[in-house]
């Protein structure tokens, strides 16, 4: 029987500004009482999190704090601590592994004073083998360790393309979080210490060392083979690997003859017409239960039947289609990048992973794509995203860097962590794409300031075939694609018609601030990253800003700013004459106004409206071209750390930012999009649903000042899983309407109620003379709120703050058009404040 020890707890630390000699003799020896001194330090934990208790730092999330945290990484760390060894470790026979969940990063472990093992990859566990080391009574354990910087300093600089901060902590070669060097959206804090569980396993004779479930459906969904994979390390032994089925009372039971040393066998039964699991949306989540016992060690696992599949046929017009099928069924993929919720990654627990999760799936996620630079999903976050049917498109750690390939030892590590990865995330059903990197295919073709590539991509190998093969021998039920974006066929990374596409052109590339309307003309087949910057609320500006910063371009928020926020422009050429960075040139683009003279809370809101804009339109751009495009997937879910503007719908202390509700509608499975194109106005209902759908469509042309020149009200039938063309009339009856100072809209309705709402304007916000105070009745309509106004209405905002929970917000009233929100509380909403009231109006308290 295989037996645990947890060593987690009360450690000493201790650091070192140099070197600590070959080894830290002075806390290796068994004196009880080492010359320098110890801080209490509680395992797992952050070097970080233990100097803020100990006063010898302050939260690096609240004004520059992250700056004067830079030398912990500066620093070697020495922890050490002493424990009674189990009389079942210390026996003849007894095998015993010393394990450690998560090492940040390059470690030294010492057992009674000798070097037991070193570690040098913050990403996956690490088993040291100590079988016979161990002592009758007290024994002494050190760990010393460092962030990694000094390890590769001498190291060719010229690997990384993440600038000056990936050049200077050489983080290519760092097998960790690679955002920890610094990206635009988070400052650089490299994590350090023991950041995951630590015990001790032993057993008589062999220790389970790994165990891997894997389910492939049949092509025609009739059955599934439930496959577990044991391995074990020890002496010789005959084993018994036992599998059963919760559900269904299947089970197998095989026995092995396993030799001394690393040792694997596998068990295998077959599930007839499986209960499948699908996507949210697309029906029920449903996961089974494994009894598993090894060698004595008994789990459970839950895990789904799927089978995926990506259809990439010939598309009639150019290219070829990219489509997620799940379960010999097209899912229109929509969602958000997923990036480490927390400057201290290993502290986002099992509840905020749910609550991250549940706030995904309140947007009408149904995929999170895990970015290359972070860190792996872990067991927690996978298992929540199972539950509530939210796919995960993962990359693997690698992202916008030139990385070692030719280094042999650099490639041997890859692929220990890739199969330690692919193996214990292989039973989550919401598991459906590996991705070999994040952006090394597009650097490698286009970003040749960064990297000299005419002497050849020295990680090509990497992503086209070791992870490939990984995933090919070890996980097959997952789609494996070597890059994001990548176009097949020799086409350039994120050629629209091939492949997956990063549509960043529309944001980055427009001059005098993003111009999101040039999303309405994008065609791309996969879009799983572009997005748009917004301020975040102004709770959270309050959160980080000290008092006496509060306002634009403090040290503290400048500090906290994207610098795509703050450059003048960033892919384009740059203009002396132009003064304003380009999120502040958005939002005198949109509305004429100008930043300089907003106090930072109306900023904030007009800034974060704005963005709410810009993803609405990149959402229903997609959503309307279902199946020639597949997805609208942005940039980005979630925040590491707080910012003065991000790319965000959820901060980094889950506040919903006032983009998170206009997100919601345009993911609803229900949903109205109205185009112009050709010299025609037409409009879309979108239905995600396996059902049709019927109701009626309201639209029309309305006056900004009040009134609809043009309305009819028709019965529509949306088909299931399509996008249908509702209505159609030419752009010269809008232009008679006066285009500069009118939209159209479109309104679907269920049973005489407001199902779906969209808009559309030529003119921007700041030339349509909006009423800065237009009269808004609310009312009661049974549990619902109806809210009217006689003239429109740009985003009505029930809360700024992003602290309360809410059906809706945000949301546009069309002059005469009623728009009504679940609501069953006794007090009728309070309308804090609208786009209008920028016009000349104020924001109203509540």
């Amino acid at each position: 029987m295989q037996r645990i020890l947890s060593l987690n707890g009360n450690w000493g630390l201790t650091y070192a500004d140099g070197p600590p000699i070959a080894a830290p003799w002075e806390f290796t020896t068994l004196n009880p009482a080492p010359a320098r001194r110890l801080m209490t330090a509680e395992v797992p934990e952050p070097v970080h999190r233990t100097l803020e208790k100990h006063g010898l730092l302050d939260d690096p999330n609240f004004g520059m704090n992250s700056l004067r945290a830079r030398w912990v990484e500066e620093c070697y760390w020495i922890y050490r601590r002493t424990f009674t060894a189990p009389a079942g470790a210390l026996g003849p026979d007894a095998v015993v592994h010393l394990v450690f969940e998560r090492l940040e990063m390059l470690a030294k472990v010492y057992l009674n004073g000798e070097l037991a093992g070193s570690t040098a990859n913050a990403l996956v566990p690490h088993r040291i083998d100590v079988t016979g080391k161990l002592r009758e009574g007290e024994n002494t354990l050190v760990v010393a360790l460092e962030s990694g910087v000094f390890e590769y300093c001498d190291h060719p600089s010229k690997i990384s393309c993440g600038g000056e901060m990936g050049d200077l902590t050489k983080r290519a070669w760092l097998r960790k979080a690679q955002h920890q060097s610094g990206w635009d959206w988070q400052a650089r804090l490299q994590n350090v210490g023991i950041l995951g569980d630590v015990r001790l396993e032993y057993a008589p004779d062999s220790v389970v060392t790994e165990l891997s479930l894997v389910s492939l459906a049949a092509d025609d969904l009739s059955s599934a083979r439930i496959i577990v994979k044991g391995a074990a390390e020890g002496r010789a032994v005959r084993g018994t690997l036992k599998l059963r089925i919760a559900e269904t009372g299947n089970s197998v039971e095989e026995s092995f003859e396993l030799p001394e040393g690393h040792a694997q066998c596998a068990v295998e039964l077959t599930l007839d017409r499986p209960k499948l699991w699908f996507p949210r949306g697309a029906g029920e989540p449903f996961r089974y239960t494994a009894e598993i016992e090894f060698l004595g060690k008994r789990v459970t696992r839950k895990f789904g039947v799927r089978k995926v599949a990506v259809d990439q046929s010939e598309h009639p017009v150019e290219g070829t289609y990219f489509i997620l099928e799940i379960n010999n069924r097209r899912i229109f993929c929509k969602g958000g990048n997923f990036v480490p919720a927390d400057l201290y990654y290993s502290e986002v627990d099992a509840g905020r992973c749910r609550e991250l999760v549940r706030l995904a799936a309140g947007a009408n996620f149904n995929l999170l794509r895990i970015w290359g630079g972070g860190i792996y999903a872990t067991e927690e976050f996978c298992d929540a995203c199972d539950e509530a049917g939210i796919m995960l498109w993962h990359d693997f750690i690698f992202a916008c860097a030139k990385y070692p390939g030719e280094n042999e030892a650099f490639s041997r590590a890859v692929r220990k962590e890739a199969l330690t990865v692919v193996r214990a995330l292989n039973h989550h059903p919401s598991l459906v794409v590996w991705c070999g990197n994040n952006e090394l295919e597009l650097g490698n073709r286009s970003w040749r300031q960064y990297c000299d590539c005419e002497v050849g991509w020295s990680d090509h190998y990497i992503f086209h075939h070791l992870l490939a093969k990984v995933v090919h021998d070890e996980s097959p039920q997952v789609f494996y694609w070597p890059s994001s974006p990548y176009s097949p066929g020799f086409k350039e990374p994120s050629d629209p018609t091939t492949g997956d596409q990063h549509p960043w052109k529309a944001t980055l590339e427009t001059p005098g601030g993003t111009d999101f309307w040039t999303f309405r003309s994008y065609v791309d087949r996969f879009p799983n990253e572009g997005g748009v910057l917004g301020c975040s609320t102004p709770a959270t500006l309050r959160q980080f800003l000290p008092e006496n910063e509060r306002e634009l371009w403090s040290f503290s928020w400048d500090h906290h700013d994207n610098p795509f926020a703050r450059l003048e422009d960033t892919f384009g050429s740059f203009s002396p004459e132009r003064r304003l960075g380009h999120a502040y040139a958005t939002v005198e683009l949109w509305t004429g106004l100008d930043p300089r003279t907003l106090p930072m809370e109306r900023y904030a809101v007009v800034s974060g409206l704005l963005q709410a804009e810009g993803l609405e339109e990149y959402i229903m751009n997609y959503r309307r071209r279902m199946f020639s495009t597949a997805s609208a997937i942005f940039w980005m879910y979630n925040d590491s750390w707080p910012v003065t503007h991000g790319w965000t719908i959820v901060d980094c202390y889950r506040r919903k930012k006032l983009a998170y509700y206009p997100v919601k509608r345009a993911f609803a499975p229900v949903a109205a999009a109205v185009v112009s194109e050709h010299g025609s106005v037409k409009i879309f209902g979108v239905n995600d649903t396996f059902e049709p759908w019927s109701g009626e469509l309201r639209c029309g042309v309305f006056q900004v000042c009040g009134g609809i020149a043009r309305e009819r009200t028709i019965p529509v039938e949306l088909a299931p899983d399509a996008s249908t063309l509702l209505a159609e009339f030419p752009k010269s009856e809008w232009e008679a309407a006066g285009s500069g100072r009118s939209g159209v809209f479109a309104q679907l309705l269920s049973g005489g109620r407001p199902a779906a709402q969209h808009r559309l304007f030529e003119r921007r916000f700041g030339e349509l003379g909006l009423d800065p105070d237009p009269e808004i009745r609310i009312s009661r309509a049974g549990n619902r709120a109806r809210f009217e106004s006689g003239r429109y209405v740009w985003r009505v905002c029930l809360d700024i703050d992003g602290e309360c929970e809410l059906p809706d917000n945000a949301f546009d009233l069309i002059p005469g058009v009623p728009y009504e929100i679940p609501w069953d509380r006794e007090e009728l909403p309070v309308i804090l404040t609208t786009g209008n009231s920028f016009f000349g109006g104020g924001v109203r308290d509540a």
